[in-house]
């Protein structure tokens, strides 16, 4: 089984997303880096149970190429899931048997601008055709506590993200990816009429990967939003409006019991919802 380890987003200016991510989250980011082989640079905010990745183009290399390549088609946005595991040959043996085609596992260095503190990690890769288009790749950490958790700096902090919604035209296929080859249980599938398709629910480290198969979608599948908890989103709404964000008023939300807003600046365009859970 794998986990969502963090959620990429492509972003123009660096330096100015990390500051307007920072504020929406009310969290200090985690790590600054860059990547030299890859070409690329980034900001990451770790939250309760996966991390944020602002990434950058920076130089010469095929992460560099792929910001690039998702700026100019779609503008900043949501360009990659990436999964975790604590056991690659377990993960390895289970996706290569059921037909995802998998690399080995390749060593990868970052070391943190502010800090000078180096984390190591493996990866393990297989061509976008295989996640009908979205980017996606399996990592395992080799100590995933030199990434600290970002700092809280403002009141209603976000701790954690709740889902990240995938549109696609394959509920099967979906099912195949997610559900076969990386081993995360799929929790719900419902149809759901008045958005003419199916929800399916994969459930994973405490979040969920929605995916909306639907007719409408395009012929690849795309990373469409994020939800992003909260256990106070009534100082979180207050807190974003008081510093000039541009958020909604707080709503009941589609699930009984959850409260929810919607920031609609400094997410670098990405559709983002904001919610509370019910206390247990």
């Amino acid at each position: 089984m794998s986990v969502v380890d963090h959620i990429i987003i492509a972003v123009s200016d660096l330096e100015k997303a990390s500051k307007d991510y920072a504020l929406m989250l009310g969290r200090a980011p985690s790590w600054r880096g860059m990547h030299p082989g890859y070409g690329s640079a980034n900001t990451l905010f770790r939250l309760d149970n996966c991390y944020v990745e602002l990434l950058a183009a920076d130089g010469e290399g095929w992460a560099g190429d792929m910001v690039r390549g998702v700026l100019e088609s779609q503008g900043q946005s949501l360009c990659a899931l990436v999964f975790g595991t604590d056991d690659c040959d377990g993960f390895l043996e289970n996706a290569r048997a059921q037909g995802l085609e998998v690399t080995d596992p390749a060593v990868g260095t970052g070391v943190d601008d502010d800090t000078g503190v180096t984390r190591t990690w493996q990866t393990m890769h297989w061509d976008r055709r295989a996640a009908r288009g979205i980017f996606s790749f399996c990592i395992r950490h080799d100590d995933l506590s030199a990434l600290k958790m970002a700092e809280v700096t403002g009141a209603g902090p976000v701790t954690a993200v709740d889902h990240v919604v995938v549109q696609t035209k394959s509920g099967d296929a979906a099912k195949t990816f997610f559900g076969d080859q990386l081993g995360i249980r799929l929790a719900l599938e419902q149809d759901v009429p008045a958005w003419g398709g199916t929800q399916l629910f994969f459930r994973t480290n405490s979040m969920s990967v929605e995916v909306l198969a639907t007719d409408k979608a395009g012929d690849e599948d795309r990373l469409w939003g994020l939800a992003l908890k909260t256990d106070d989103i009534v100082a979180t709404q207050k807190r974003l409006s008081d510093a000039g964000v541009d958020v909604s008023e707080v709503r009941e939300g589609r699930k009984p019991g959850t409260k929810v807003c919607t920031a609609k600046s400094h997410v670098m365009d990405v559709p983002t919802l904001l919610i509370e859970h019910p206390k247990d």
